[in-house]
């Protein structure tokens, strides 16, 4: 998500294998697919010289900031390989390429401190054929470049790898640049259990414990990284890089949250980009609650989409006589009142939400028809480790450092009940999860927000390609228009179908890919007003 639980983007998951082996082979099948990336955390690279303590101020949009000298190294391989010196970067050797480097943590002190961040590359087969190279970033806030950029050509227009030379990175704070690793797992487990429909004042302050422990942990851990990993920051990093490279200008595919990042570099360096896909919009004119408030929004109609899509399906393994949603509710009812057996553990109602939120990623209903029915059966196994993976993939530690330091949020506890309350009316399944995870994560982080006024898009901008989904649940369509108004070039393309990002569709859908493709190889934009349709989902019993 963008906002809320933090977001299995584009980039999702580490590993199928992480999920309980003992889910059936459909189901894990369906992770994969919802896990076309990579989220997660990997060895940390040197800490940086000490910080200074004054935190740093957002440079202004729409001007190119001068970036100092970045320095490079090849990224930590185990036993010294083959190696290639290009654009005065030394890059590893092998299916990936990799580097590092090395730019300022504060970009108004650049000598007070550095970060060293790690880069990956894939260099197109023929070099003749090349365009140009394409920084690619899954999102998150928090999910790893470096871990997604092997699966990425699943997730763009076919061709395009042979077009461009992919490059990727964790960003600050996240992986194998000096990742954080807060909360621990048993603070993890307390979120995965968060009543998802607080009646009472004692069920709304376990968000405030639970989230006030994660901010703790994070100040304890790596306090002195905090006030740095905006993602203004990271869009700076990601011109350093391109300056390391000797590159002039770059394209950019950025998924999720990686479509602010991609508002960013386009309004603070846009004479240095060539062309920009932003696949899942957020609206850069929202504060924190704003996005969650249309989070919750996105996400129940997503799944009042599904559970449609059932009723009227005999096929659907969660029919119920065609009144899947009544059945739903008995379920989780139920789930409150008795958990279910879950392999050695319980499913609960809150560890089922967790799991319909991660399959409501996916572009198929199937996989979470079939959890539904499985628990409605006496067996929640599916449903349970669906909700732990996705908190063994999601980076809560980084996602709340970057969300909680680019969103103005709500300042205090009363103010958030408030919002809370107004947003249950529209969204009453997922409010809690989305807007008091958020608020109360943010209201307890220890460094305040400093977010990026969204100005008059600069002079020179390219055309840029925004792509919304019908029923993206946490890039809800409704934030395209916005984030194309306030780049001044953006142009909307809306695919018709389920799911987060236009994700596996990339494989399915020529309209959206021939789209794609035509515009980052030649600049061309579809018409105004295209919609792609995916093909219809279809159930099995």
């Amino acid at each position: 998500m963008t906002a809320a639980l933090p977001a299995m983007t584009a980039a999702r998951a580490l590993s199928a294998g992480r999920v309980h082996r003992s889910m059936s082979r459909r189901i894990s099948a369906s992770i994969v697919a919802m896990a076309l990336g990579a989220v997660g955390c990997g060895l940390p690279v040197p800490s940086p010289s000490p910080p200074a303590s004054e935190p740093p101020t957002a440079a202004p949009i729409g001007t190119p900031q001068p970036t100092p000298a970045p320095t490079g190294t090849p990224a930590p391989q185990g036993t010294p390989g083959p190696s290639l010196t290009t654009g005065g970067l030394t890059w590893a050797l092998g299916p990936t390429e990799s580097t590092t480097v090395t730019v300022p943590l504060d970009y108004d002190r650049p000598t007070a401190g550095t970060i060293t961040l790690a880069v990956v590359r894939h260099r197109v087969s023929n070099p003749s054929q090349r365009i140009g190279t394409l920084f690619l970033n899954p999102g998150g806030p928090g999910a790893s470049g470096v871990d997604m950029l092997s699966r990425a050509d699943r997730l763009l227009p076919p061709g395009i790898a042979d077009r461009f030379d992919l490059v990727s990175w964790d960003p600050r704070g996240v992986g194998l640049s000096r990742g954080l690793t807060c909360p621990d797992r048993a603070t993890i487990a307390r979120a995965e259990a968060l009543d998802p429909d607080p009646e009472t004042k004692a069920a709304i302050a376990a968000y405030a414990a639970v989230f006030g422990d994660v901010a703790a942990q994070c100040q304890a851990a790596s306090g002195d990284l905090l006030p740095y990993l905006s993602e203004a920051n990271t869009a700076r990093d990601m011109d350093a890089i391109r300056a390391a490279m000797d590159e002039t200008t770059i394209s950019y595919y950025g998924w999720s949250y990686g479509t602010y990042l991609g508002y960013l570099y386009a309004t603070m360096f846009p004479t240095r980009l060539r062309a920009a896909v932003l696949d899942g919009p957020v609206d850069p004119t929202l504060d924190l609650q704003g996005r969650d408030d249309g989070q919750a929004r996105g996400f129940e109609a997503a799944f009042d989409q599904v559970m449609a899509l059932c009723a009227s399906a005999t096929a659907c393994p969660f029919y119920n006589g065609g009144k899947p949603a009544k059945a739903y509710a008995e379920l989780m009812a139920r789930l409150d009142r008795q958990p279910v057996a879950a392999g050695t553990g319980k499913l609960g109602r809150g560890e089922a939400l967790t799991g319909v939120i991660t399959f409501l990623y996916a572009d198929d209903p199937q996989p979470l028809m079939q959890a539904l029915a499985d628990a409605q059966r006496g067996n929640g196994e599916t449903l349970l480790a669906t909700a732990h993976f996705y908190y063994e993939q999601v980076d809560l530690g980084s996602y709340l450092a970057t969300s909680c330091l680019d969103a103005a949020h709500l300042p205090t506890p009363g103010a958030i009940e408030s919002a809370f309350a107004k947003t249950r009316v529209a969204a009453p399944e997922f409010a809690a999860y989305v807007v008091l995870a958020d608020a109360y994560g943010c209201l307890a982080w220890p460094v305040e927000a400093s977010p990026v006024t969204v100005g008059a898009p600069p002079a020179g901008l390219p055309p840029i390609l925004i792509l919304a989904s019908r029923y993206d649940p946490a890039t809800p369509p409704f934030m395209a228009q916005p984030l194309a108004d306030a780049l001044g070039t953006g142009v909307v393309l809306m695919r018709d179908g389920l799911g987060h990002t236009t994700g596996g569709s990339m494989l399915t859908n020529p309209c959206l890919s021939d789209a794609a493709a035509a515009y980052l190889t030649r600049l061309n934009t579809p018409a105004p007003g295209t919609v792609c349709k995916d093909p219809p989902p279809t159930f099995a019993p």
